[in-house]
């Protein structure tokens, strides 16, 4: 026992001192308590060596002293923690970065560490091109200075961000105002600091003043490049570029244009915008120039606009500009009693183009020739022309040398679309197509073979084959035919009887009822061809041509006759049998009797005879009284 217990001290108690040393003082940073358990574990493993060699009560008991102090100094230690900022272990009071510097009040002790609840106070001084923004893991991240509570290791991290310059057309922005030859331009805010620089994120407004002469043009580089006053937001290092540009002047016929009218002997040309106060127009203005001519004249034609041809037309300042309008007599025509004014006129009934168009004031030049054609709208046809032109065709060649006032007569047309149904069921006489309002029509329905005509639907209604109809509106009518089926009834024998229904001509689908009633002397059998069975009465579907023949059975009659009459007896009595039928006959006689023989239309000796029945038979059964 003794030996296993030195083993164990020697090696467990060994390597454990030594992995808990190293522990303490490498990962957990506390040298002090490392060398203290490094001594206190030294001497409890010499007096457990020694306590095992000598058996001493005192040992253990100094040994139970050296673990109760080992423990005692262990709880008794303050605990201590480190402080790191942006990722770097403070050990002294101050800490130098890139974006600036962090002052620490107070500094560590030796080791870098703190004792338990110290209050360090933190200072963060930006560089020059940097802001102070916040910290990350103090007492309040959003002051400066702020404070950190030593409770457990810290790490803290001060964040600052840059700042920047704006510079406008090469200048920059020092103050709330830049000028410029051509005008200048009001920040705001200015640049807060006597660097000149923003912080990251602020917005700038930036307000341009053109001064005499001049326009704002456009920025290059703001967050709205097309809009003054615009902004910037710094985010970087911003360059702006500032566009002025120069104003001028418009003449028309030599008449300086001053506001949004000019007034020639010929006519009126309006100007949209007016120019400024100063009679000039920005660099690059659209101005729209509209030919308003006088009574008996017309608008021909510009020159130095961008559309010589065009009325309205445009012109664009980017010099001073020199206009001339040209004007000439001009015609007007009306048509239906509307004035022509472009390639085309929409009438009641249709249309009538123009070649060429009326020029833009609805006029044509002295002897312009004009075609006109008149082309019908859906529902009318061209009728003639009238006014001051004639004529049966749709196009006509007018010459202006006058206001020419003309008529188009269009005829209002309605559709008549008449059908068969079915379609190979017949036809119509005078069917579909169109016709002037208020024609009558006439329209007759023909069937085909194997159809008959019933009614007419649609526009129109009946069971006449003819009709008329006024045409005062597009029109649709149907004709409407029936199949037809023949249905043929014969009788066999042509005496042997009658049906009720002696065939004929009937609607597709129909049922006939077919009674068969047999002559004198016959009787009704069963029915062959599109009727079977043997029921006197049959219903027969005419959904075909269809041929029915009735059978009729001759009959003929047997009489039978005893003598005498107390004789005997037969086993068959008077009945009717069907021609050719086969009638066996047995005479018994009665007691006292004998038979004897036949008479009639068999004579026989034979008790038992047959009978072929092709006509009517009258028989005797004779008896003798026996000896």
């Amino acid at each position: 026992m003794k030996k296993f217990l030195h083993e164990l001290l020697l090696y467990f108690w060994i390597p454990l001192i030594v992995a808990l040393v190293s522990y303490i003082s490498f990962q957990l940073n506390d040298v002090t308590l490392g060398l203290i358990t490094l001594v206190a574990s030294t001497a409890i493993y010499a007096i457990a060596r020694l306590y095992f060699m000598y058996k001493k009560w005192w040992l253990l008991v100094l040994l139970m002293v050296v673990v109760l102090g080992s423990v005692g100094i262990y709880f008794l230690k303050a605990p201590a923690f480190t402080l790191t900022i942006n990722e770097q272990k403070i050990t002294s009071t101050t800490l130098n970065l890139s974006e600036g510097t962090i002052t620490i009040m107070p500094a560590p002790q030796g080791n870098g560490e703190y004792t338990k609840n110290t209050v360090v106070t933190l200072s963060a001084e930006p560089a020059s091109g940097y802001d102070w923004i916040g910290w990350s893991g103090t007492n309040n991240d959003n002051v400066n200075p702020t404070t950190v509570t030593m409770s457990d290791d810290k790490a803290v991290k001060a964040n600052f961000e840059a700042r920047y310059s704006l510079i406008i057309n090469n200048q920059q922005v020092i103050g709330s105002v830049v000028s410029f030859t051509e005008g200048s331009v009001t920040v705001d805010p200015p640049p807060s600091n006597a660097d000149g620089k923003y912080s990251r994120g602020t917005t700038v407004h930036l307000t341009v003043h053109a001064n005499t002469g001049y326009d704002w043009q456009s920025w290059t580089g703001t967050d709205n490049d097309t809009a003054n006053p615009t902004t910037v937001t710094m985010n970087s290092g911003k360059q702006i570029t500032l566009a002025f540009s120069g104003r001028f002047g418009l003449t028309i016929n030599g008449e300086t244009v001053t506001n949004n009218v000019v007034i020639l002997p010929e006519g009126s040309i309006s100007v949209a915008p007016a120019p400024d106060a100063d009679g000039t127009y920005a660099n690059g203005t659209e101005v729209t120039l509209k030919a308003n001519p006088s009574q008996g004249y017309g608008w021909q034609s510009w020159s130095g606009t961008s559309s010589d041809t065009s009325n309205p037309t445009a012109v664009t300042l980017s010099s001073d500009k020199h206009v001339m309008i040209h004007w000439e007599q001009r015609y007007m025509a009306i048509i239906n009693s509307q004035p022509l004014l472009h390639s085309s006129i929409s009438l009641t009934g249709g249309i009538v183009t123009v070649n060429p168009a009326p020029g833009s004031d609805g006029s044509y030049a002295k002897n312009a020739k004009v075609v006109f054609t008149a082309t019908p709208a859906a529902g009318y046809r061209f009728d003639h022309w009238g006014g001051d032109t004639s004529g049966t065709t749709n196009s006509i060649i007018v010459t202006f040398s006058s206001d020419k006032s003309i008529a188009v007569v269009f005829v209002k047309t309605y559709n008549l679309v008449a059908v068969a149904s079915p379609g190979q069921g017949g036809s119509i006489s005078n069917g579909s197509g169109t016709f002037d309002e208020g024609t009558t029509i006439t329209l007759t329905a023909t069937p085909a073979v194997g159809y008959r005509f019933d009614h007419w639907e649609g526009n129109a209604s009946g069971k006449t084959p003819s009709i008329s109809m006024m045409m005062n509106a597009d029109k649709a009518v149907v004709a409407v035919f029936i199949k037809t089926y023949t249905l043929t009834v014969t009788v066999n024998p042509a005496v042997g009887g009658s049906v009720s229904n002696t065939g004929g001509t009937y609607d597709a689908g129909s049922n006939v009822t077919l009674t068969a009633t047999p002559a004198l002397g016959y009787r009704f059998d069963r029915w062959e061809g599109a009727a079977t069975g043997n029921a006197t009465s049959v219903s027969v579907t005419m959904d075909t041509d269809k041929s029915v023949t009735a059978v009729f059975i001759k009959k003929y009659t047997l009489t039978v006759t005893i003598n005498p009459a107390e004789g005997g007896s037969i086993s068959t009595v008077n009945s009717t049998y069907d021609a050719g039928a086969e009638v066996t006959v047995t005479a018994t006689p009665a007691t006292g009797y004998v038979f004897d023989h036949w008479e009639g239309d068999v004579t026989s000796t034979d008790a038992t005879i047959t009978i072929t029945m092709d006509s009517d038979r009258d028989i005797t059964a004779v008896f003798i009284p026996s000896a």
